[in-house]
């Protein structure tokens, strides 16, 4: 018999093994190492480049490893997605940091254009971010590229070889509806580590049921994901053919704080302007906490080891999920999101978690079945 393990996260309470496989790497506030990036080279000068708190010597280890994974010709360049209205001035923001030295690139100039047309071309601030006011002409979605152009010091000449960067703008009127929809265990069928090993898979059925629902709502992929990885996220989610959406992200010190408190600070924001984002889906309890706390609909895809053998993990899970909000959903996968969705299928968190309690009682006798028999 496989025994569990009774090491359980700070933020959740739960056991890696219960809510997720077991983890090496999520030891600290239950964030995987990659989202730390906390060294851009393994170096507490990279901390300094992005003006972040020290991380301890795991953490910097496993972020610098990650951030040589992702760096391009040294240098890390990726653009942000956004969302409007029409007739609404938005800016189109990019971040240039060149990893070999540790800066954030100053007076490099930048050009965004929307297919052959430039749309202007801008320098990068001190914090090396490139920013551009533009106005979509009406309703849809714009894939801008961006560029770096030139660079003011011939130390920096590397940069120019990295490869455009995209951002999407969505333009939607006000009354839009949405679903947004996290990315690590919930279309993504593993961390965010494997995804820069490209050893990632989707979940069974995402891509598919995700382009159903873009049918009928707007799609935004919110993660709590830091910007560094932008470019590889989208790429991933293009890759495995997924709709292409916005994906909105965090900044580098926002990923390194609160999951549930980043996911619910930008749908308050985000619902100023779309008050018709409704539902979320996710894989964590703070996820779809965070959706109620915006009035939406949330649903859970739970991601805990359905093989465990310990009873008193699945009567653990229960009781949680038998404290959600009725608002919340609790479901098995992307056929019964669909249902859900698509069909009004009802999928409570009270069947949900009557399930889990009579696996564990099923594996109690079992093992009880098997004591005797050894005795």
């Amino acid at each position: 018999m496989r025994k569990s393990t009774k090491v359980f996260s700070r933020t959740t309470g739960v056991s890696p093994v219960l809510y997720g496989r077991r983890r090496t790497c999520r030891t600290w506030a239950r964030r995987p190492c990659y989202i730390l990036l906390a060294v851009l080279i393994v170096s507490a000068a990279c901390f300094s480049a992005v003006g972040c708190k020290l991380p301890s010597f795991g953490q910097a280890v496993g972020a610098g490893a990650d951030a040589i994974k992702i760096a391009e010709h040294g240098t890390l360049f990726y653009a942000f997605d956004t969302l409007t209205h029409p007739n609404k001035s938005t800016e189109l923001l990019a971040q240039v940091i060149y990893v070999k030295k540790l800066k954030k690139v100053e007076k490099a100039t930048v050009e965004f254009s929307l297919g052959k047309e430039s749309l202007g071309e801008v320098l990068t601030d001190k914090d090396g971010y490139a920013r551009l006011k533009w106005e979509a002409p009406k309703a849809g979605d714009y894939e801008i590229k961006v560029k770096i152009k030139a660079v003011d010091d011939d130390d920096y000449k590397e940069i120019l070889k990295t490869t455009p960067a995209s951002l999407l703008v969505s333009v939607r009127p006000k009354d839009a509806r949405f679903i947004v929809i996290d990315l690590d265990h919930t279309v993504v069928a593993s961390s965010f580590f494997k995804v820069l090993t490209s050893g990632a898979k989707p979940m069974p059925k995402a891509d598919g049921v995700v382009g159903e629902l873009a049918k009928k709502y707007g799609i935004i992929y919110l993660t709590h994901r830091p910007d560094l990885l932008g470019n590889k996220s989208k790429n991933w989610l293009t890759d495995n053919g997924f709709v292409r959406a916005p994906l909105l992200v965090s900044s580098f010190k926002q990923s390194i704080g609160d999951s549930k408190k980043f996911k619910s600070g930008r749908l308050k924001e985000l619902r100023k302007d779309f008050p018709n984002i409704r539902i979320g889906i996710g894989d964590k309890i703070g996820d779809v906490e965070a959706y109620v706390e915006n009035d939406m609909t949330g649903y859970l895809i739970p991601n805990y080891d359905r093989d465990d053998d310990d009873a008193d993990d699945f009567r653990k899970l229960a009781k949680k999920i038998r404290k959600l909000d009725k608002r919340i959903h609790v479901v098995d996968g992307w056929d019964e999101i669909r249902a859900a969705i698509l069909t009004d299928k009802k999928f409570t968190a009270t069947a949900y978690a009557n399930r889990l309690e009579a696996r564990a009682k099923k594996l109690k006798e079992e093992k009880k079945k098997k004591d005797d028999d050894d005795d």
